[in-house]
């Protein structure tokens, strides 16, 4: 008699599924206005607090997360990511209050701030300009500017000493932090910037007008003065940091941060919707680097650089790109001249119209995020391959991604998609050499208030007391690993949907 025992498989072994190549690098990013609490200097307070605009914001940014009194404790909590770099801003408005004048308390609290990164092996990237300016750039109370440019109100990005001022923050800054940075970023999604503030009225000054001819007039002279204090800002870095802190060889790296969405034609078989959705792209995603990198400059908003301009070309070191969301487009003649309408419920209201009106699809419920928009993990990898075309030899790295959810699971469902999307394109060969999540903790979200939530970790604005969410737990057991294990892949990277949540 023969008996005969079933033994059980082994069970599948928990490897590495995606494996990121040596060297990536895995972080997080704040900007200073949203979580160190107490700028009352800058653009962003004015537009908080005076009766001009109010309705604009839906709370004033008060204490924030309390991060200027409360980094270190953040910084562990970027210690038990296993994160290597970290993305902040300096307050320009703290440093330099009034024009020409330099705060050496603050110069020495941003010391501090950054040799606390670089005491736990953690690379600080440093942004010079992430929204706010100093009330003397351009005083909200003065728009009108009648008189002309004073030293306490410079009227702005139209005023050529502008970008001059900005070029001589970013010596300083370089002069005076470069033995402790290497990488440096002068402008945080100035296209965002551009279009929220001078077009759609959601960011200082608060210009609302949303028609291209406005576009033209309000928009591209003062993306001229980004473009030129990117220029002389990228100068002044290299001329002044002169030190490698990291030991790579490199003393500094100057790029920018480029927040392009994927926007997608209404109907891929229409080419009107296809040529549309690219004149879109091209205004939204585009239309700065092109400026900065390309020295191109779209001077019709027909989505082709058609204007040469030498002296701001060749000015970035690093291509940051954000990814939030999807959007689709249709052709749509009655508004020229990009002819398009994106199908962004935010921008139809904004209109006066509707997602119905145009035909636009409603999102799956579950990828609607707390701002309204549409969650698609692939974008973030397939946005690589079309920026690495259009700029050849530029390393990419990914400054902001993210999901404004109270839900873990959510966030956790979202790094896993967008890393294993982004994987597939750095296999591809996409020069793709890291991560950053927006945000560490929560914070406060510009017009948005305090509602939306970012953070890896959650802040209890009555106690500021930071807690875990499952996407820091997530996040850091990928980073310590330099990749995405089975387990946790089948756990949060299976699904075509979001899980239910807010």
């Amino acid at each position: 008699m023969f008996l005969f025992l079933a033994c059980a498989p082994e069970p599948e072994a928990d490897e590495i599924l995606y494996a990121f190549p040596e060297g990536f690098r895995w972080g997080a990013a704040t900007a200073a206005h949203q979580v160190e609490g107490g700028n009352t200097n800058n653009n962003w307070y004015q537009f908080e607090t005076l009766e001009a605009f109010a309705g604009k914001t839906d709370a004033p940014s008060g204490e924030a997360t309390r991060f200027y009194s409360m980094y270190q404790s953040d910084f562990e909590l970027l210690e038990e990511m296993h994160a290597d770099v970290f993305r902040l801003s300096i307050e320009w408005s703290r440093v330099e209050p009034s024009r020409d004048t330099w705060s050496e308390e603050e110069w020495t609290h941003y010391r501090e701030v950054i040799q606390a990164l670089r005491d736990r092996d953690i690379e600080p990237m440093v942004t010079l300009h992430h929204f706010t300016e100093p009330i003397w750039v351009q005083d909200l109370s003065r728009l009108d500017c009648e008189g002309g440019p004073v030293d306490d109100n410079l009227c702005g990005w139209t005023n050529p000493a502008v970008p001059e001022e900005f070029a001589e923050f970013s010596a300083e800054a370089a002069t005076r932090l470069g033995d402790l940075v290497d990488e440096w970023t002068t402008f945080n999604e100035p296209g965002g910037y551009l279009l929220s503030g001078y077009l759609g009225g959601a960011f200082p000054p608060g210009y609302s007008n949303l028609t291209a001819q406005s576009a033209i007039d309000n928009v591209l002279p003062v993306m001229a003065g980004l473009a030129t204090g990117n220029a002389l800002a990228y100068d002044a870095v290299h001329l002044a940091d002169t030190t490698d802190a990291e030991g790579d060889g490199i003393t500094a790296r100057v790029g920018f941060t480029n927040s392009i969405q994927w926007i997608v034609p209404l109907d891929e078989d229409n080419p009107d919707d296809v040529a549309a959705a690219e004149r879109i792209q091209s205004l939204y995603g585009y239309s700065f680097p092109d400026a900065v990198i390309l020295g191109k400059l779209d001077g019709d908003l027909d989505g082709i650089p058609e204007e040469d301009h030498p002296e701001w070309a060749n000015k970035c070191d690093l291509l940051g790109y954000q990814y939030y969301y999807r959007m689709p487009v249709k052709y749509q003649p009655a508004f020229p001249p990009v002819e398009a309408i994106p199908c962004d419920a935010s921008v139809l209201e904004a209109l006066g119209f509707s997602l119905s009106d145009f035909g636009c699809p409603e999102p799956h419920p579950d990828d609607i995020t707390q701002m309204g928009y549409e969650h698609y993990s692939p974008g973030l990898g397939l946005l690589a391959e079309p920026l690495a075309s259009r700029y050849p030899g530029v390393p990419l790295r990914v400054t902001e991604a993210g999901i404004a959810t109270t839900t873990g699971r959510r966030r956790a469902e979202s790094i896993v998609r967008q890393l294993v999307g982004l994987h597939a394109a750095v296999e591809a060969g996409q020069p793709v050499d890291g991560y950053i999540h927006w945000s560490l903790t929560d914070n406060f979200e510009w017009a948005e208030g305090f509602r939306p939530r970012f953070g890896l970790w959650s802040v209890d604005y009555d106690t500021y007391a930071r807690t875990a969410t499952d996407g820091a737990t997530v996040l850091g057991q990928i980073a310590a690993e330099n990749g995405i294990r089975r387990s946790v892949y089948e756990a949060y990277g299976v699904g075509e949907h979001l899980s239910p949540g807010e």
